[in-house]
């Protein structure tokens, strides 16, 4: 079984070289059974629109067998009005909407059943230290189009505003890409970022990712086999789990 990936910089793979930016996903293998193998399509910079435009979602499409799963999660850089090789718009008959019904039927074409999700929560708080919506109307296109298309959703970005809220605006800037000079060569002069994660975040990503899977299984007896392939479902004892126990984060 596979579980195929596609989307933007907050799921892509990072090499040692741009470290501690951490793709979630890079660490999702810690969460299901050795069997299930992760591919990840996730590039930096895509949005729906520019992933269909260079080819990377036929590339996805062609690893498909039935049997697979998908996650599907855009949503940061079709936000940039100011580049149309990436906008696209949330709004009703958008090409959002659009392209996100597109890779839902062609995944499902291909004998693969996809997963919506809602881009993880930008590390933006308002001036009473509630969590800010950055990505506007765009989490709510997602949840709709999953209502339409009948598929399951996990809703990320209310799952990471809920955190950053408990967290707070200082504490949170451990699993962002936001620290002070000389703690990485990479960026020895420090990073401001409040999208991207590091390894700290991306595993936090991962368990919500977990919990809002868990919450939904009994809704989704078609997708059985991957529920059932998460290592929490046998809760906390791993004994008798296939887990891949030799495998290194790096």
């Amino acid at each position: 079984m596979k579980l195929i990936c596609i989307g933007d910089s907050i799921m892509q793979f990072n090499s040692r070289l741009t470290y501690p930016q951490t793709g979630w996903v890079q660490l999702l293998d810690r969460f299901f059974k050795r069997s299930v193998k992760i591919v990840n399509f996730a590039r930096n910079g895509r949005s729906t629109k520019s992933f269909i435009a260079e080819g990377r979602f036929k590339g996805a499409l062609a690893v498909c067998q039935k049997g697979d799963f998908a996650l599907i999660q855009f949503a940061h850089n079709d936000e940039k009005s100011a580049d149309p090789a990436r906008y696209t718009s949330p709004e009703k008959g958008g090409e959002f909407r659009k392209n996100l019904s597109f890779f839902i039927d062609e995944f499902i074409r291909a004998g693969t059943l996809p997963i919506l999700l809602t881009p993880v929560a930008r590390r933006m708080f308002n001036e009473d230290g509630t969590a800010k919506n950055s990505h506007g109307d765009y989490p709510q296109a997602i949840i709709e189009v999953a209502a339409e298309k009948n598929i399951p959703l996990v809703d990320m970005t209310k799952l990471t505003m809920e955190f950053l809220e408990q967290t707070g605006p200082e504490n949170s800037k451990q699993f962002y890409m936001n620290f002070e000079s000389g703690l990485y060569e990479n960026f020895a002069e420090g990073k401001s970022d409040n999208s991207h994660l590091r390894p700290e975040g991306a595993f936090k990503i991962c368990t919500m990712f977990e919990k809002g899977m868990l919450s939904i299984k009994d809704n989704w007896p078609s997708y059985s086999a991957l529920f059932d392939s998460l290592v929490a479902v046998s809760g906390d004892d791993t004994d008798g789990i296939d887990i891949d126990d030799e495998k290194s984060v790096w």
